[in-house]
């Protein structure tokens, strides 16, 4: 049996290895400390960044909400504009294919009455009883002059139709440009 004469030497293993253990678990805590502060200082910077970052991306999108309300108000005037505009076009149309329809009418009335002659090259000739003579007409027995008066009413109210319909498109095409124009969709360049 072996004695020991250093009563203490067990503990003194003990001693070191517990030593060494609180040295470690304070370089942990002293380090965890000085890096956490370290850290956190970096996270606060971040947080600030970030913070000032969304809010300047707010700022923007509310910009953007606002030109995109202002634009659609834009619009909207545009195309209510553009709704009376072609109503008042499509009424205009619409008095001008009546006038032609009464013009043809009137004009008619007019010839048949004979207070409206046809040009020369319109109101032709048939030949007569004679050796080539023209017989003169008698206002209504003559199919012919009928016809040769509804080609005349015919063609000058489609001549007023014409007129009408290209009156009605150049408007229109004015209103749309001008409503393009309007709504921000477009700009009118002066010419050079």
């Amino acid at each position: 049996m072996n004695i020991s004469l250093d009563p203490l030497r067990p503990y003194a293993d003990l001693t070191r290895w517990a030593a060494g253990l609180l040295l470690a678990l304070l370089v942990l805590a002293f380090g965890y400390r000085w890096g956490g502060s370290h850290w956190r200082g970096e996270y606060q910077a971040e947080v600030q960044a970030r913070a000032a970052e969304n809010a300047k991306h707010a700022a923007t999108l509310q910009q953007l909400a606002e030109a995109t309300a202002a634009v659609a108000a834009k619009a909207r005037a545009a195309s209510t504009a553009l709704a009376a505009a072609r109503q008042a076009n499509d009424t205009r149309y619409q008095k001008a294919i009546n006038d032609a329809n009464r013009a043809e009418r009137d004009l008619a009335a007019a010839l048949r009455r004979g207070s409206v002659q046809l040009r020369p090259e319109w109101a032709c000739g048939s030949p007569g009883a004679g050796a080539g003579g023209a017989a003169v007409f008698a206002r209504g027995q003559d199919a012919a002059a009928e016809l040769r008066w509804a080609g005349a009413t015919h063609l000058v109210a489609g001549g007023d139709r014409a007129d009408a319909w290209i009156g009605w498109l150049q408007r229109e095409l004015i209103d749309t440009r001008r409503a393009v124009v309007a709504a921000g969709c477009a700009i009118e360049v002066p010419d050079r």
